[in-house]
C-alpha cells in the first residue's frame, strides 16, 4: 500500500475543502453575520440579543449546501477518483476510508487553527464579529473552540467509514 499517497490526496483535498470552506464562511458573514450565531460562545450569544435572522438561517442554509453539495461530495469524489487511479492495487476500503478521514480531519484542524484561533480570535475581522459585540474576551476563548471541533471530531471516523464502504461497493 503506497500510505504516502493516500495522505497527500487526503491532506491536498482536505486542504482545498478548507479553502472552500473559509470562502464560504466569509461570503456568508458578508450576506447575514448572523448566519453562523449557533457556533459563536453562548456568552456573545447572550450580549448579541437575538435569534438568527430569517436571513441568517437562508444564508446558513445556502452555505450548507455550497460546503457539502457543491464543494464537499465533488472533491470527495474526485480524490477517490485520483487516488484509485494513483494506487497501483486500486481503490479498497481501507485507503478509501483513510484519504476520506484526512480529507474531513484537515478541515477540522484548518477550521480551528485557522478560522477560529488565527483569524476569528486572534484578528477578529469586523465582519466576523457580531454588532455589540465587539469588546467581548470571549472571541479570544481558545478553548471554546478546541472543545467544539473535539465535538464534532467523531464525524471523521463516520465520513472515513461511509466513503470507504461506498468506495469498497463501487469500486
Amino acid at each position: 500500500m503506497q500510505w504516502s499517497t493516500v495522505i497527500a490526496y487526503g491532506t491536498g483535498y482536505g486542504l482545498a475543502l478548507s479553502v472552500l470552506f473559509t470562502a464560504g464562511v466569509f461570503a456568508g458573514a458578508a450576506l447575514s453575520r448572523d448566519f453562523l450565531l449557533d457556533d459563536y460562545p453562548e456568552a456573545i450569544q447572550r450580549r448579541y440579543g437575538r435569534p438568527k435572522s430569517a436571513r441568517g438561517k437562508r444564508v446558513a442554509l445556502v452555505f450548507g449546501i455550497f460546503v457539502w453539495g457543491v464543494c464537499g461530495v465533488p472533491l470527495m469524489t474526485a480524490a477517490m477518483v485520483g487516488l484509485d487511479g494513483a494506487l497501483d492495487d486500486g481503490l479498497g476500503f481501507l485507503p478509501a476510508a483513510v484519504c476520506a478521514a484526512l480529507v474531513f480531519a484537515t478541515l477540522v484542524v484548518f477550521d480551528t487553527v485557522v478560522l477560529d484561533w488565527i483569524i476569528l480570535a486572534g484578528l477578529r475581522p469586523q465582519l466576523l464579529v457580531l454588532p455589540g459585540t465587539e469588546d467581548m474576551a470571549e472571541y479570544g476563548d481558545l478553548r471554546f473552540h478546541l472543545v467544539a471541533a473535539l465535538k464534532g471530531s467523531p464525524l471523521i471516523v463516520v465520513v472515513g467509514l461511509v466513503t470507504g464502504g461506498l468506495a469498497a461497493l463501487f469500486a
